[in-house]
């Protein structure tokens, strides 16, 4: 499986790896495997995604094609791609994962990679909305992928 590399983009050793646990998870996908059980993998091979495996690892659990580079951009300005990222809210609700989704969404809210993803898919209606998102509101997510 090659993976090119968009004009103007450098691969990061970080990103690099992180993109080749992402090409397991469609390769076992493919062989018939769950791929929550091997995106997790992500935690232990480098911790953070790029753009590029982030995007991938939207489609992989069901979302838009079309939406995934906004979703991408979501994930990288909420938590930096940091599949273990964590952040405590004011009101006491604490957002996890890539997607930062928030404890208000009970099970959703974890530092699974592909339970986040499929969060965030679920949440936004594959896409259509992401307004849940602060960095979206604001407009912080704008140009990060």
């Amino acid at each position: 499986m090659s993976h090119r590399i968009p004009r103007g983009r450098s691969r990061t050793s970080g990103e690099f790896v992180a993109s080749a646990v992402v090409a397991g998870v469609f390769l076992a996908y493919g062989a018939g495997h769950h791929v929550s059980s091997v995106a997790s993998a992500a935690s232990v091979h480098g911790g953070t995604l790029g753009c590029a495996g982030l995007e991938q690892l939207w489609e992989a659990e069901g979302g838009s094609p079309g939406a995934a580079a906004t979703a991408a951009s979501i994930a990288e300005a909420e938590s930096s791609g940091q599949v273990n990222a964590t952040n405590g809210n004011s009101n006491g609700s604490t957002d996890r994962g890539l997607w930062q989704i928030n404890s208000i969404w009970g099970g959703q809210s974890t530092y699974d990679p592909a339970a986040n993803a499929r969060a965030a898919v679920q949440i936004s209606h594959d896409g259509t909305d992401f307004s849940p998102w602060t960095t979206y509101q604001s407009g912080a997510y704008a140009g990060r992928c």
